[in-house]
This record gives C-alpha cells, sequence and structure tokens, in this order.
C-alpha cells in the first residue's frame, strides 16, 4: 500500500499531468495509476489488475511525461516502472526471498547493564520511569511512540535501554533494535551509495521495537527524514512500539519537519529533569554499591553538592573513589575534592576558610569565635576548640603550623594534639561523629 508521503508526490505530479495531457486520454490512463514506491533510481506506479490491459498500451507513450513530473517534484530523476498490483506484490515477494536479511541486521545492540532495576527514580523522573515501565510491559499497545526528553547525563539512554532490554527479556519472539539517530543517518546514507536501500529498509521495517536515541542529531537533508518518516509511518501502522529521545523538548526541535514533529507527538511525551539532591546521593550510593565499597555520609553529602547535574559526573567520582579505595587509601573529605575538582561542575565550590569553620562551630555549640580562639582552658571553650581545629585539618588543605597561626599564634603541636583527641574520641562516641556530621553539612552548605 502507497505510504502517504508517495501520496503527496503522486497528488503534485498529477496535478502536473493533467494540464499536458489530453483530458480524455487522461482519465483513461493516467488517473488509474498508484505511486507505490521510490527507490534510488525507480519509481514503481501500479494500476488495478481488472484494467492493466486497456492502461498500459495508452501509457506506454506518456513514461517521458511522468518521469519528468517526478523530476520536477522530488528533484531526483527515476526509471518509470508501470506494473498491476498483482505483479508488483510478487515482485517485491521475489525481491524479499532473494535478499534475506543478514542475522546481524537483529542484533539489539542493547547494553545489558542497563535496566529498570539500576535506574534510581526520584521526583525528577517519576513520570519518564513509569511511562518507560508501562511501554515495557505491553510495548506497542500504549504510549505509543514515546518520547523522552532532557538534558546530556539525566538517564533518557538508561530508560530507553531498560525497556528494550526489558522487552528482550519477556518477550522472546520480538526483535529490539537500539540505534541512535547519527547511526541510522549513516547507514542510510551508505544504502544509498551501494545500492542496498532494499536490505536497509528491511532492517528498519521488520523489527517489533525500534529504540532512537538522540533525534535531534536526525539529518536536515530530506531525503534522510524523509526515509525516517516513512519507517516511523510502518512500524506505527503496524503496531510496533517506537522510543526516541531527545535533549530538548519537541516544541523546540527545529531540525524537523513539522508532519515527523506531529506523529511523534501521537503517543506521551515525558521529561527527566535534574536529580534533586536525595536522588543524587540515592545514585552515589548505589554506583558504590556495585563497586563494592560504602562512602559515608559526610562525604556523599560534600559530593551531592559540589558536582552538577550530570549523572555521569556522579559515575565519574564514585570511579575515582574507587580507586582509592583499591589502593590502600582511607576515604576522606579531601580525597572527594580531589574527585569532585576533576569533572565539569555547574556549581562552583566555594572556598571554606578558618573564618567559615569557626562561624559553624560558634553556632553549634553556642560560644563566641573569640571564646574558641582564646586562650581560655575552660573545657566549654576548648572542646568547641579542639572540634575547629580537626574540621581545618581535615576539611581544609591547611597545614598544622597554618591552623595554630589562625588559632591565635599556637604552636603547631597544640593543633596535632586537638587533631588526634578528637580522632581518638571519634572511635566511641557516636554522638561527637553525628556532631561533626551535622558541622560539616552547614559548612559544606
Amino acid at each position: 500500500m502507497a505510504n502517504s508521503s508517495n501520496n503527496e508526490i503522486w497528488a503534485q505530479c498529477l496535478d502536473i499531468l493533467s494540464k499536458e495531457i489530453e483530458t480524455t486520454l487522461y482519465n483513461a490512463s493516467i488517473r488509474h495509476l498508484k505511486l507505490v514506491d521510490l527507490t534510488e533510481d525507480t519509481a514503481y506506479l501500479t494500476v488495478a489488475d481488472d484494467i492493466s490491459f486497456i492502461v498500459n498500451p495508452i501509457l506506454s507513450k506518456y513514461f517521458s511525461n511522468i518521469a519528468n513530473a517526478l523530476i520536477e517534484v522530488t528533484g531526483n530523476s527515476y526509471n518509470v516502472k508501470v506494473l498491476s498490483v498483482s505483479e508488483y506484490e510478487k515482485l517485491k515477494k521475489d525481491k524479499e526471498e532473494k535478499s534475506p536479511v543478514p542475522p546481524d541486521y537483529f542484533k539489539s545492540h542493547l547494553n545489558p547493564k542497563y535496566t529498570f532495576d539500576s535506574f534510581i527514580t526520584g521526583s525528577c523522573n517519576q513520570m519518564a520511569y513509569a511511562a518507560a515501565v508501562a511501554v515495557a510491559s505491553s510495548p506497542g499497545a500504549s504510549y505509543n511512540p514515546l518520547f523522552i526528553y532532557g538534558n546530556s547525563g539525566l538517564g533518557k539512554t538508561h530508560l530507553m535501554v531498560a525497556i528494550g532490554n526489558y522487552i528482550a527479556e519477556n518477550f522472546k519472539d520480538k526483535k529490539v533494535l537500539y540505534v541512535t539517530t547519527e547511526t541510522f543517518t549513516n547507514e542510510y546514507i551508505a544504502a544509498i551509495q551501494h545500492r542496498t536501500t532494499d536490505d536497509f529498509r528491511n532492517k528498519y521495517r521488520k523489527i517489533d521495537v525500534l529504540l532512537i536515541d538522540d533525534i535531534q542529531f536526525i539529518s536536515r537533508a530530506e531525503r534522510t527524514q524523509e526515509e525516517f518518516f516513512n519507517t516511523f509511518n510502518d512500524l506505527h501502522e503496524e503496531g510496533k512500539q517506537i522510543v526516541v529521545t531527545c535533549d530538548r523538548p519537541l516544541t523546540e526541535l527545529t531540525v524537523i519537519e513539522d508532519r515527523l514533529r506531529t506523529r511523534l507527538a501521537w503517543g506521551l511525551i515525558a521529561d527527566v529533569q535534574a536529580p534533586d539532591y536525595e536522588t543524587k546521593v540515592a545514585i552515589l550510593n548505589k554506583k558504590a554499591s556495585d563497586q563494592d565499597f560504602t562512602v559515608e555520609n559526610d562525604i556523599l553529602d560534600y559530593i551531592a553538592h559540589y558536582t552538577g547535574e550530570n549523572i555521569r559526573e556522579l559515575e565519574g567520582v564514585i570511579n575515582h573513589l574507587a580507586m582509592n579505595v583499591k589502593q590502600g587509601r582511607e576515604m576522606s573529605i579531601a580525597i572527594a575534592e580531589q574527585a569532585v575538582k576533576h569533572i565539569s561542575m555547574t556549581k562552583e565550590k566555594p572556598s571554606v576558610t578558618v573564618s567559615i569553620i569557626l562561624d559553624a562551630v560558634s553556632k553549634f555549640f553556642d560560644v563566641s569565635i573569640e571564646d574558641i580562639t582564646s586562650t581560655k582552658r575552660n573545657a566549654k571553650f576548648t572542646f568547641p576548640r579542639h572540634v575547629a581545629m580537626f574540621l581545618c585539618r581535615s576539611i581544609t588543605s591547611m597545614s598544622y603550623p597554618e591552623i595554630g597561626e589562625a588559632f591565635g599564634g599556637r604552636d603547631h603541636t597544640s593543633v596535632m594534639h586537638a587533631f588526634n583527641k578528637i580522632t581518638e574520641q571519634l572511635e566511641n562516641k557516636p554522638e561527637l561523629k553525628n556532631a561533626l556530621e551535622e558541622i560539616r553539612n552547614n559548612i559544606l552548605r
């Protein structure tokens, strides 16, 4: 059956031909034709079997008119072939039998680590996740197509591939294909160059689930968009599931034609937003667990606050920490700071100074900064002083002498004593650990 695109082309051709050919002859021949396919060099037109013997003798003198009309409408030159409907169906069947699809055409290209179980949900992605699960549970029956959009690195590809993995696992008879838009474009260009467009179409139109990533990169070339448009139509008409991702809302996707944009809006549009603090911490915990180590809450808090929105950044930080663990280093804020500074961040990390630490300790213990930095030996002041020195050494890159100087010109051995004392108490005083965690949170925020 001719797709709507071919109908549009042929309608324009008929308009041209009706003005060139005498009305009686036009009505007896041209108006009975349908454009059913355009390959790289041939235009296939069909006529009903019961009138083909009448129409064909008249048509033979108008092939050049038809070819010229096609050039005017499409800009391309085609050989014209007119067949009866039954002849065309037989030709299609013979081609399919002679040109079997290579086995590797149906490789899914799914990354096995991208599953629903490994996807961390939060308020930022709950709708997209629910839609993905619904699509995976009944492919082609709901939300078709599913259009998922959001900035780079927020988990769109993870969700899309999770759909594919779930369907491949639970619907063994369905062929699933994940492909980037760039790959689709490059394969189509190669098919044109090597005259293998039939193989290309067999690949993309004989699958049950098409997962196409980063539609914003689709070529502006008319023929590429035409091919994707026709592929979309064929799959959708047959109830095959289509999932598309994009880095921007559909309304801002100016690279595609309006008719394709309209079709992408037929199903459901769901966005994936930047993860909030709680989701980032959950992601960090999951990725650390996947590498068989744990990260203390104060370090997780630090990373969550000083990394950007991109989930790949979080994975990069965890990989850095994992490397340090494997090398026998003890986890610390300092190591986390080194990991964070190596990635591209959207939130600039403020410099933690002695004054910021003193302010946080002063407020927590309800004593003045002057008393903390004084020479008073009352326990009410010495304990907060030791905590402040410990935090200066833990959070900043200051040396013991530099910290001593900041605390009223004390000797560096006094700072070392304070640091060691708090370290020892942390081993058997959980309340101190909680207090330090809260103070750190206040400082790092």
